[in-house]
């Protein structure tokens, strides 16, 4: 069992994976301020990595901001979680605005999952099928569920979750940044447990290494996060690589 200090760690890769030949998907974090974002962004050649780059720098920025300014002025938790809501929307806006006006990003978008920690509270919004994972008593738990057809499907009865991974459906996305003027952000809090600690992702990991290998995987280096996001990658390149890789790791 993971045992560790209490001050905030944060760790991040992102690799291109073996089939892809540019990385579209982008990674921002404040180890310091407890935030973490990351995007996997799609589209035509190069405009996915824009809109992925353009959503992890404001909303970063943002949350930033918004930790500073709570060290002076009383924020409630729902106003927290409306603040992400908010700046989430704001940035689906840019987004949206520069594919509109460029014809090189017509489009494009992105998906996001984004992370605040304030004490022993954990703020969260995203859009897309990038996930937030919660791994506790040697065990992960998904705390986002994912905007894409697979989801919808899994929903309606169509598949479990299991036999969802080797289903012939398209890799259909629902809900992205930036292909429609406004955007629906799910948003959670979670209140958090001593050794706790958090996975951000994109697909190219999910789609290549199961949830009990990523258990395993933390289990084994718990105490060192730049090892475990780096072997987490290395066994989705080696089951496939068929996509971006994207991991961020946080532990409080």
């Amino acid at each position: 069992m993971c045992q560790t200090q209490t001050q905030i760690r944060i760790a991040g890769y992102t690799d291109t994976g073996i089939r892809r030949e540019y990385n579209q998907d982008h990674i921002g974090f404040d180890q310091e301020l407890g935030i973490a974002v990351l995007a996997d962004g799609m589209g035509g050649h190069k405009a996915g990595e824009v809109a992925a780059h353009m959503t992890v720098k404001f909303v970063l920025e943002k949350l930033q901001e918004l930790v500073l300014q709570k060290t002076s002025v009383s924020i409630t938790g729902s106003q927290l979680l409306e603040f992400v809501s908010n700046t989430i929307s704001s940035s689906n806006t840019e987004i949206f605005r520069a594919q509109e006006a460029e014809e090189a990003y017509k489009g494009m978008g992105t998906t996001i999952v984004a992370t605040v920690i304030i004490g022993s509270q954990l703020y969260v919004g995203h859009v897309g099928d990038s996930r937030l994972y919660l791994y506790r008593s040697r065990t992960v738990k998904r705390l986002t569920k994912d905007h894409s057809l697979v989801q919808d499907l899994i929903d309606r009865g169509f598949y479990t979750e299991r036999e969802a991974r080797g289903a012939s459906v398209g890799h259909v996305v629902t809900r992205a940044m930036g292909t429609r003027s406004d955007v629906d952000v799910d948003t959670a809090e979670v209140t958090l447990l001593p050794y706790d600690l958090l996975l951000l992702c994109s697909d190219g990991l999910t789609d290549m290494v199961s949830d009990w290998q990523i258990a395993e995987i933390i289990d084994e280096n718990c105490t060192d996060l730049e090892m475990a996001a780096k072997k987490l990658i290395a066994l989705a390149n080696q089951n496939g690589g068929k996509d971006n890789i994207s991991v961020i790791l946080m532990q409080t």
